[in-house]
């Protein structure tokens, strides 16, 4: 979604009309201060589930990690502090009631190796709650078997993918905190063999009230590991903590910046940064870097918000991020409409 003057409606919005009693807001600064103190140690006890060798490879369900949304992956994966819309389900449940009115997304993504990603994300504010439904599918181009005796092909063809079904809630606790819970069901085909899973996403979005500088704290891919083929495999569990905010923000220009720092339990650590600036509230360009990611470490991406089609405001945007000579580049486009 373009960072636009619906934003800057939004965190007025966020700030002047939605403040809770003060008994509420204690509530949520509590909870708050509790996600923060609890988030090191959670990390540190699942950071390498007993593991005391490479971790990279040791977890399943990897499709869950690729990049939902035009805008976000154009921002080198830096989202979970900027994203604003209903795409923030693959990012930051939390920051879902930064959205205005019911919203629906559509993202498709030319993946590596001929595969894609599809999703389709609808949300909807009802009073202080946000909710959020949405479906991810992956799918490979399918390929000729081979085997030990049939070396060049037996005639019967492989497929595998994934597929993901979530359900999100979330509230705005106080004028500047808001957390989200996510339920996701998952399930992975390997040619004849089906994994499922049930998983959970927990996040949270706070405006310290210095500028526009706000804080992320999100857990993704939460579940217990899953028995398949002859061993079983753990969850591609995610940490992001991110730091967001606008440099110039102006009627007719904006300008801003967010760093993540990425924790994955199947992974080393690495860092994403992104930028986004918006000119007249109607075109968007963007770009982003990943540190210590082998490939695909740069993005860039444009955006465009336009209006008055019918009762509804349409966003168009795009990424492009590139993989190297070996995989290729990746295209994802993602179309938005919204009701205010």
């Amino acid at each position: 979604m373009t960072f636009d003057h619906c934003h800057t409606l939004q965190t007025e919005a966020f700030y002047l009309g939605h403040v809770i009693e003060g008994s509420a807001g204690s509530k949520g600064t509590v909870l708050l201060l509790l996600a923060l103190l609890l988030t090191p140690f959670s990390a540190q006890a699942q950071s390498d589930y007993g593991f005391n060798f490479e971790k990279t490879g040791s977890a399943g369900f990897q499709a869950l990690k690729i990049g939902i949304g035009a805008r976000e992956s154009a921002l080198g994966e830096a989202a979970s502090s900027l994203t604003n819309d209903a795409n923030a389900v693959f990012w930051n449940v939390g920051a879902l009631p930064l959205i205005s009115g019911p919203t629906v997304y559509l993202t498709h993504n030319e993946w590596l190796v001929n595969s894609r990603v599809d999703a389709l994300v609808a949300a909807v504010p009802v009073k202080s709650y946000t909710f959020g439904l949405s479906v991810m599918n992956f799918g490979i181009e399918s390929y000729e078997e081979t085997t030990a005796t049939d070396p060049e092909g037996t005639g019967r063809m492989v497929s595998a993918g994934d597929l993901m079904v979530g359900l999100a809630a979330a509230k705005r606790f106080t004028d500047r905190l808001t957390i989200g819970l996510q339920v996701k069901y998952v399930r992975e085909q390997l040619d004849q063999d089906v994994f499922s899973n049930v998983l959970f996403d927990v996040g949270t979005l706070y405006y310290t009230g210095f500028r526009q500088l706000r804080l992320a704290f999100t857990i993704q891919h939460f579940g217990a590991s899953v028995n398949g083929l002859r061993e079983s495999f753990r969850m591609p569990l995610l940490f992001r903590m991110s730091v967001a905010d606008d440099l110039v923000d102006m009627q007719t220009f904006r300008l801003s910046t967010s760093f993540e720092l990425v924790h994955p339990t199947d992974n080393n650590e690495w860092v994403n940064w992104g930028i986004e600036s918006v000119f007249l509230n109607m075109l968007s360009l963007r770009a982003g870097y990943r540190f210590q990611v082998d490939e695909g470490d740069f993005s860039l991406g444009a955006g465009l918000a336009l209006r008055q089609i019918a009762i509804f405001q349409m966003h168009l945007d795009y990424a492009y991020v590139p993989y190297g000579d070996l995989l290729g580049v990746t295209h994802r486009i993602t179309l938005g409409l919204s009701r205010r």
